[in-house]
């Protein structure tokens, strides 16, 4: 079963959980400021990390269909009837394909920075950096992220990447993503499983002003399989906007989620 980290508390709660779920090569931490901050106990906040992430399982398979059902799982387990679901690039892609199967589970969706349809191959080249990084000659932190900086130019994405990063038993570096399994199946993660049903719940796209994944190609696909779904734009950021403008990030969740 996939690892979750709960925020707030689930067995007194008024409002509809919230289970979040992140992007390629994240993990729940990456939610870790939004999730302390917005978790009451009236709404508790459930951060997943998503299969071959984090601490959840390395695993064969990287579908957006089994990704799906992984969370389908965690919420039977926690016995929540009904849940909001958001979900930031892979994880909001995840979010679509369950909202798509298992729309009785679902009373809200919130999908940041993506859309329904296939995108670039942009991410192939920093997976083989990642792949092909000496881990072993690596004494600190500070020395991988100068390996990485001549791929990767903004910090921040570095920071980003280089949190998959642990010690391992032997006292050198290891991935804690199962690295491999994701670069297999790569391809497949920036594309979209077609589907013939459609949500009929509240849905918001939340993007950046200054990311590029939300085209007019994207929104035509997401009208089509969300058709009560709007859109909200944060004009001063990218791909991470939970990240890069957090406050009116949660302004836009909370109005919405209310």
């Amino acid at each position: 079963m996939l690892n979750y980290r709960i925020f707030g508390q689930i067995e007194h709660r008024i409002a509809t959980p919230l289970v979040v779920l992140h992007g390629l090569l994240g993990s729940l931490d990456n939610w870790n400021a939004f999730a302390r901050k917005q978790a009451m106990d009236h709404r508790p906040i459930i951060a997943m990390d998503l299969r071959n992430h984090g601490d959840s399982p390395h695993v064969h398979g990287m579908s957006y269909q089994l990704m799906a059902q992984d969370v389908v799982e965690v919420i039977h387990y926690l016995e929540l009837e009904r849940v909001d679901l958001m979900g930031h690039s892979m994880g909001g892609k995840t979010a679509m394909t369950l909202a798509l199967n298992h729309a009785e589970l679902l009373r809200k969706l919130l999908v940041v920075d993506i859309a329904p349809v296939r995108y670039p191959p942009r991410h192939q080249a920093l997976l083989q950096a990642m792949l092909t990084m000496p881990l072993a000659s690596f004494g600190n932190r500070r020395e991988a992220d100068q390996w990485l900086e001549p791929t990767v130019a903004q910090p921040l994405e570095r920071a980003f990447l280089l949190k998959n990063l642990m010690w391992g038993d032997n006292k050198r570096f290891v991935w804690r993503c199962n690295l491999p399994e994701i670069a297999r199946h790569y391809l497949n993660l920036t594309a979209f499983p077609p589907s013939q049903h459609q949500f009929q719940g509240e849905t918001l796209f939340i993007y950046g002003g200054l990311s590029d994944y939300m085209q007019d190609d994207g929104w035509a696909a997401a009208r089509y399989y969300f058709p009560k779904a709007r859109r909200e734009r944060l004009d001063e950021a990218g791909h991470l906007p939970h990240v890069e403008v957090p406050e009116p990030f949660a302004m836009l969740v909370n109005r919405f989620l209310s």
